[in-house]
């Protein structure tokens, strides 16, 4: 470290511009190659260096802090290239250095900027075409009211020039950037589109379609749904994975939302209670963000749905954080789909399907939201059963990777069940079965599956389904799931199951009576 800054001091003095980038770690040597993720980091943080400057990263900071004659200013953790991790930079200041942007802080919702597309193609007839998709996703994209997007504006002012998107994305003040292209070959068409992190660079996401030329609106319709419901889980993704390797206190409002995902996602008393914590440090952070009392709603409707006690006063809270959520931002359209959940849960099936027809109005993009539609569906006296499996089915298209996927399937399931009053029908059982395949899972899922292969003759996988419930649900019984699905049509199935044996069947294969 000490011959880096005599070395900087001499540089200074010719027209060399550099810069210097120093990590600790092992080093692999192959002939005249040095490899390894230690040499791979130093690279990185050569990068993100000043002109005339230094940047290490902490394990080198903790053996140098008290040993040399320099400062040193924290950039926090930055994301970097080809790296699963955030590295924590540090800047050694030094005289002559060109001054950098501190990394910066998310204080409140990601921007995004979406730029021109690149036209590839030598008609230029197809400029429309790529000018079309731009701005159909950035207005698709200002529907997620997690994500802040610059307006088609601002950036198509940089439309024909160089994209330097770490310049752009200083310039924007935007944290990720989407680029792409368009190119047309005869009748077919390839569009291909990336996100990136505007301040180191990295690709977080890319795709790639290929496509006929026919109805050119239809077309730029198809392709600008794919882009955007591809573009905003990846985003969340990213979020996360950066909320993750923080410590706690030190998270903005935001980043603790992003920090509560998986615990959502996991259907177990405990993670819905370290949500639970994490969402009422985020309100408490910020009194005017809305998206944690959503969540906190949520939170209220996994704790019922997966037969936790007392759920009428649960209930009753989620109603509380959701309508204190949309008195917030009244366009916030997971509160209305959190709405939606709470008050067909509570026995309001039609104020229920307003709020989910509401939720999807504001962002027909978002899963979640058509999967409070066909659940409020469900819980109707007379429920639409296509309406149900089209609502699932549509949340398990726009979001195939969600890790609620399971609750999608499974409004599917209960849905063909509805229709068909047979536990054999071959689409009541491949729903279930596929519901069952999704990680995480809860418990009645498994149940699900367990008739199913009672049915088929399969105990041994019967059995295991059940194990797998209980695990989940140690205190699960015959008589807890009758008391978990108490909505209009259920009352159905369990006949069904009384009358077809399938209540005992379960009973004989492990389930407790009660």
């Amino acid at each position: 470290m000490k011959c880096t800054l005599t070395r900087t001091q001499k540089l200074k003095k010719s027209r060399l511009k550099f810069r210097i980038g120093i990590n600790l770690g092992d080093v692999v040597i192959d002939g005249e190659d040095v490899l390894g993720d230690a040499v791979n980091i130093a690279a990185r943080l050569e990068s993100l260096a000043p002109v005339g400057g230094i940047c290490i990263s902490r394990a080198v900071f903790e053996q140098v802090k008290d040993r040399i004659d320099a400062e040193m200013t924290t950039l926090g953790l930055q994301a970097v290239k080809n790296m699963p991790e955030p590295v924590d930079v540090w800047r050694v200041e030094v005289e002559g250095a060109e001054a950098s942007k501190p990394a910066q802080v998310a204080a409140e919702r990601p921007y995004i900027a979406v730029l021109p597309f690149a036209n590839m193609s030598a008609d230029q007839d197809q400029e429309f075409l790529a000018d079309g998709i731009v701005e159909d996703v950035t207005t698709e994209l200002s529907r997620f009211r997690s994500l802040m997007v610059i307006a088609r504006n601002s950036t198509f002012a940089y439309k024909g020039a160089s994209q330097d998107v770490r310049r752009i994305g200083k310039e924007l003040d935007a944290r990720y950037v989407v680029e792409g292209s368009v190119r047309r070959g005869g009748d077919r068409l390839r569009v291909t589109a990336q996100l990136i992190e505007a301040s180191s660079g990295m690709h977080v996401w890319a795709g790639k379609w290929d496509r006929t030329l026919e109805d050119i609106f239809d077309l730029q319709d198809e392709l600008t749904h794919a882009i955007v419901t591809a573009v905003e889980p990846e985003l969340g993704a990213h979020e996360r994975r950066l909320a993750r390797s923080r410590p706690t206190d030190s998270l903005t409002s935001w980043e603790l939302c992003q920090r509560c995902w998986p615990k959502l996602a996991e259907y177990n008393p405990e993670s819905l209670d370290e949500a639970a914590v994490l969402l009422r440090a985020s309100a408490k952070t910020d009194p005017n963000f809305a998206l944690p009392r959503a969540l906190l709603a949520r939170v209220s409707n996994v704790r019922v749905a997966i037969g936790l006690p007392d759920p009428s006063t649960t209930i009753a809270e989620g109603l509380v954080w959701a309508r204190e959520a949309l008195a917030i931002d009244d366009r916030l359209e997971v509160a209305h789909g959190n709405l939606a959940v709470l008050l067909a849960m509570s026995g309001q099936a039609e104020e229920a399907a307003d709020a989910a027809a509401t939720a999807i109005a504001l962002n027909p993009n978002n899963a979640f939201c058509h999967h409070a539609t066909a659940l409020a569906e469900m819980f109707k006296a007379r429920p639409d059963t296509t309406k149900m499996v089209a609502g699932g089915e549509t949340a398990m298209r726009l979001s195939p990777k969600d890790p609620t996927a399971h609750t999608f399937q499974n409004i599917v399931t209960i849905g063909h069940l509805i229709a068909h009053l047979d536990h054999g029908h071959p689409a009541y059982q491949e729903s279930a079965r596929a519901a069952a395949r999704h990680p995480g899972a809860p418990w009645y899922v498994h149940l699900q599956a367990a008739q199913v292969e009672a049915l088929a003759g399969d105990e041994g996988a019967a059995r295991k389904h059940i194990e797998t419930a209980l695990s989940l649900l140690p205190t699960l019984t015959m008589e807890t799931y009758r008391h978990v699905f108490k909505f209009p049509a259920a009352e159905k199935l369990l006949a069904l199951g009384d009358s077809s044996g399938m209540t005992e069947r379960l009973i004989d294969l492990g389930l407790p009576r009660q």
